[in-house]
């Protein structure tokens, strides 16, 4: 779209007035650098984020007066507003208002302060999966306006309860983000200030469940699952069960990383019976995907592939294009291992174009070597030298570990020799699996 949006479509778009057609056009335009639009756009920062009603009245002093009054509100509606953005997928507005540069954006007096706060937190959150840079960048912005807050308006227990949760959220972005020292750093922070606040249950929960990620990337398991057995009694206590299910699914994920197949799939299963779905689409699906892994690396292929019918019959979301090729992936390999070559040399394949066209050419190689495997079982051993040679090229020109990097030359010099070893190239793949679930960042599968 090059032409500028009328007036009108502007105004329009702040009041969710035009079609969802025209509305992705609108927020393209913008995003794209319209100055003269966002110039335009600017006075109505309320009404991007929902917190206000057209029109948009000016501030008497009455109403500045119940202002603590109105903050609450606004920080109800920031949730909401942000939730519903996330669950379309049409976080378009709110990526408006933080997009790039360092300082935060120009916001008027009245929705400054814990509404803008949310709003940062929120935003910061949603970028976990795409862009943990920005996840820091937000989550700091967040931390230093939370250094702001005066006691004396907000209450000193409020305002150190506002700052654990900054801190928690930094220290979160950073574990994301692989920065471990600083993450552990930043949740240290956050415990003090929590002991100076309210001491609330369910801000305790956050805290011990962002630990217990620290801690899982850590290794250290047997602390982490004694921090999620917490959050689990803190949310059963509470009778939200959803957030029980989700402590569940992350014990059930370090226990997978463990070798213990049959906890991990008990500790999924269990966690899946307390989520709700429409709180969380998403997380059932992965949830579902989790399982359905679980089931194969146990050799319960068929347990497996009814795991997966489920999360894609549900027409659950799975997250963008990189978790639904990892999907079709795990359906090529059950496919393989039941011997269904047929069906998993196109699964494989697609998995191995895609993966590359992501740019993710770790995924793409060990792909391919798995397809070269289904191709040398077909009987085609010309084409299946071919994509094992190529993908062994990958791996080498990664850098991969010392252990991994001695097999995969060793294989790459008996197909070179014309040496086809099945055994060899199953130990490869296998090894390299290895390599790639322990650099997985399974806690993101528990939405956190």
């Amino acid at each position: 779209m090059n032409e500028h949006p009328t007036a009108v479509e502007l105004e329009g778009f702040v009041w969710n007035r035009v079609s969802s057609g025209r509305t992705r056009e609108i927020v393209g335009h913008i995003v794209r650098g319209c100055v003269q639009c966002r110039a335009v756009l600017a006075p109505h920062f309320a009404g991007l984020l929902g917190l206000e009603e057209p029109p948009a009245p000016v501030l008497t002093p009455q109403e500045d007066a119940q202002y603590d009054a109105a903050i609450g509100r606004a920080f109800s509606t920031v949730l909401e507003r942000s939730r519903k953005l996330r669950d379309e997928r049409n976080g378009e507005n709110l990526a408006l208002l933080c997009d790039a540069g360092e300082e935060l954006p120009e916001v008027p007096v009245p929705l400054r302060g814990v509404p803008l706060f949310e709003c940062l937190l929120q935003l910061s959150w949603a970028l976990r999966h795409e862009n943990p840079v920005e996840m820091v960048r937000l989550a700091e912005q967040a931390r230093e306006l939370a250094e702001t807050f005066d006691a004396g308006e907000l209450g000193a227990s409020a305002v150190a309860d506002l700052q654990c949760r900054a801190w928690m959220e930094v220290g979160n972005a950073y574990r994301v983000a692989d920065d471990l020292a600083a993450a552990e750093r930043a949740l240290g922070t956050a415990t003090e200030r929590y002991l100076k606040g309210t001491q609330d249950e369910t801000l305790a929960a956050r805290l011990f469940s962002v630990q217990a990620s620290l801690l899982g990337d850590s290794r250290r398991f047997d602390l982490a699952e004694t921090a999620l057995d917490l959050v689990y009694t803190i949310h059963r206590r509470r009778g939200d069960d959803h957030e029980a299910g989700r402590a569940l699914l992350k014990k059930g994920i370090f226990a997978g990383y463990q070798g213990s197949s049959e906890a991990a799939v008990q500790l999924i299963e269990q966690g899946l019976g307390l989520l709700d779905e429409e709180r969380d689409p998403r997380l059932v699906f992965q949830a579902l995907h989790n399982l359905a892994r679980l089931l194969h690396d146990a050799g319960q292929l068929r347990e497996a592939r009814m795991a997966l019918w489920k999360a894609k019959t549900r027409g659950l979301d799975a997250g963008g294009r990189v978790n639904e090729l990892k999907v079709r992936w795990l359906e090529g390999q059950i496919n393989a291992d039941l011997g269904e070559l047929e069906r998993a040399e196109p699964a494989l394949r697609e998995v191995k174009e895609g993966f590359e066209a992501a740019g993710l050419g770790y995924k793409a190689a060990l792909a391919g070597l798995e397809l070269g495997s289904v191709l040398l079982r077909q009987g085609h051993s010309e084409t299946a030298v071919r994509e094992v040679l190529a993908s062994a090229n990958v791996f080498i020109s990664l850098g991969i570990s010392r252990e991994a990097a001695a097999s995969v030359l060793l294989l790459q010099k008996a197909l070179e020799r014309q040496i086809v070893d099945s055994a060899l190239l199953k130990y490869v793949i296998t090894l390299l699996h290895r390599s790639e679930f322990s650099a997985e960042r399974a806690l993101e599968s528990a939405g956190e």
